[in-house]
């Protein structure tokens, strides 16, 4: 009977989810792999931002195993495809779980996703940490489940005083634009209204939500009129930006484009041409920002470009993904795991200074 060592969570504790690389001892590599499992969306709403990540997490792993592996063990990927569904995300962890008896998992992908694979991955007692989903309050009461600690609020608000800190903007007059059937576009629509207030902005309107698919914005953007205020705070996927800005642009705002987190995608100024100028977002991750990210960066570029990917840059969400690996790495090192058999999960408390 194998032993069922429940033993911990690997707690993250700092902005980066992240570990400097290390080599892993443990002599020569065992046939038996530790399996970690990656909750993604390759297809569906969210492809755009995630469909890049398994490269990220694959540079990581064959970065760990050159090492020689965590423990003397080799680490492989089992992917699942979640399509951005939260029932799939559910059935992805439970497979995980119980199946492929991964020692944690990566992802899944969106905050919708993971409120309901988080919940299941208490009852299954596996780690789950997510590289994109930052809707605040996301790990409450989580023993397993994990997040990035740079949450949509904490960037908003430092987006907030950074526009005012640089004088970016001349007056401090806005409108919350947002899709009304996305998780974070209405969670976002929430808080944004407080942020803004709380920082001396002023809403010309209330809260202005349109739907995903929605073909014609002018309905949502005519309400503005004759209140163009300075900026729009957009909430959501960068394929919602650039419908809200082609009509503010059409009906004649000047408005500046601010937000943060996933529409911070870095082939959003491609997507948003002339309609996005002077556009202001906030990331967790910066290519140029030391030897480290301009190491990984190049590496990713090669390697989705084998893949026949095309991407300007890596997103945060795929240097979060590669950071993930390390966490997980360092965490099931200090814990001693040397193979699926044990379904030991590592507990450790993490700082780091990874790509994001």
């Amino acid at each position: 009977m194998r032993a069922v060592h429940r033993v911990a969570r690997i707690a993250l504790a700092a902005v980066a989810l992240g570990i400097v690389p290390a080599v892993f001892p443990g002599g020569e590599a065992a046939a038996q792999e530790i399996v970690i499992g990656l909750s993604t969306a390759r297809t569906g709403r969210y492809a755009t931002s995630a469909a890049t990540n398994e490269a990220a997490v694959d540079i990581a792993v064959a970065e760990i195993n050159a090492r020689g592996g965590v423990n003397g063990h080799k680490l492989r990927v089992e992917v699942f495809d979640t399509n951005g569904d939260p029932k799939n995300a559910q059935i992805a962890v439970q497979r995980f779980a119980e199946d492929v008896k991964a020692m944690a998992v990566i992802g899944p992908f969106s905050s919708q996703e993971a409120q309901v694979a988080f919940a299941a991955g208490e009852r299954l007692g596996i780690v789950q940490m997510s590289n994109s989903a930052t809707a605040p309050g996301i790990t409450r009461d989580r023993a397993w489940g994990w997040s990035m600690v740079e949450d949509e609020g904490k960037q908003f608000a430092r987006l907030l005083k950074t526009l005012s800190a640089r004088n970016i903007v001349k007056e401090k007059t806005a409108v919350v634009m947002y899709p009304s059937d996305e998780f974070v576009g209405k969670a976002l629509s929430a808080w944004m209204p407080k942020l803004l207030e709380a920082n001396g902005w002023k809403q010309v309107i209330p809260p202005e939500g349109f739907p995903t698919n929605a073909a014609d914005l002018s309905p949502h953007v005519t309400k503005l009129q004759g209140r163009s205020p300075a900026v729009i705070a957009f909430a959501g996927l960068p394929e919602g930006a650039v419908k809200v800005m082609k009509e503010m642009r059409r009906q004649g705002h000047a408005s500046v484009l601010i937000g943060s987190q996933i529409f911070a995608d870095p082939d959003i100024g491609r997507m948003l041409g002339p309609d996005g100028e002077g556009a202001v977002f906030v990331t967790w991750y910066w290519w140029d920002s030391n030897d480290r990210t301009r190491a990984f960066e190049r590496k990713f570029l090669e390697e989705i470009r084998k893949r026949g990917l095309a991407k300007g840059g890596a997103h945060h969400v795929d240097a979060s993904a590669y950071d993930i690996v390390y966490v997980f790495a360092d965490g099931m090192r200090r814990a001693g795991v040397t193979g699926s058999d044990s379904i030991c999960r590592s507990r450790t408390s993490t700082i780091g200074t990874g790509p994001a």
